[in-house]
């Protein structure tokens, strides 16, 4: 059954301490590889650690890893992220879909989530790290092997690229069309179908529009008819 939307609350005030409401529109998925990619760097990185405490060598300099990589705090926060954000994609029709005011065509699924956002400034730090033109060629060498497992021809920028992509996305300024986004999609029991009302749907539009110039340089969001 769907809900038509008849009023706009206000957004709820419960996202707790430290925590970041964030507006996550359904891309089948695209935005877990990057991520999938970027656990293995830290997790190699980790096992590097480990084992240069455990048998430091007298021929070579111990490893020291920068701020954002060291002591598996990056591996953390990008599990975190990934747990948060597996749910949100490739979403069935039965989680409930996002309609239209006339109920003719199904927009991309949004959902609200809260995320420590602590883990969205790491995960923008660790981009830029990778990226950075003096990282240790050792790390360097790592990171451009996982972005061509991750897509033949991707090189370490493009996965830096894509990861500061992902920040942003979560990172997105509120606005009034989020926070009247947010409350909309707060008040939907889970699994519910979502008719827009006019407003909210020109909202979700105005919303895309911003998340495409931030992840796929305005290629769209697609709204499949329905």
């Amino acid at each position: 059954m769907a809900e038509q939307a008849t009023s706009h609350p206000e957004p709820s005030e419960e996202t707790r301490p430290g925590q970041r409401a964030v507006l996550v529109v359904d891309l089948d998925g695209e935005p877990l590889a990057p991520l999938r990619a970027l656990e293995e760097i830290p997790l190699r990185l980790g096992m590097w650690e480990d084992d240069d405490r455990q048998g430091p060598s007298a021929d070579t300099e111990p490893l020291r890893l920068p701020a954002p990589l060291a002591d598996r705090v990056a591996l953390a926060a990008v599990q975190r992220l990934l747990t948060a954000l597996a749910p949100t994609q490739s979403r069935a029709a039965t989680q409930g879909r996002l309609l239209a005011p006339d109920g003719r065509y199904e927009h991309a699924p949004m959902t609200v989530l809260s995320v420590p956002a602590a883990d969205i400034e790491l995960l923008a730090a660790i981009a830029a790290t990778l990226g950075h033109p003096r990282l240790d060629p050792d790390i360097t060498d790592l990171v451009a092997g996982h972005a061509e497992q991750l897509n033949p021809g991707y090189r370490r920028t493009d996965l830096v690229s894509v990861l500061a992509r992902l920040a942003g996305l979560l990172d997105l300024p509120p606005s009034d069309d989020t926070r009247l986004l947010t409350a909309r999609l707060r008040a939907i029991p889970l699994g519910t179908d979502c008719v827009l009302s006019d407003a909210e749907e020109a909202a979700h539009a105005r919303t895309a529009d911003r998340m495409n110039c931030l992840w796929a340089d305005g290629s769209g969001i697609d709204r499949y008819l329905y």
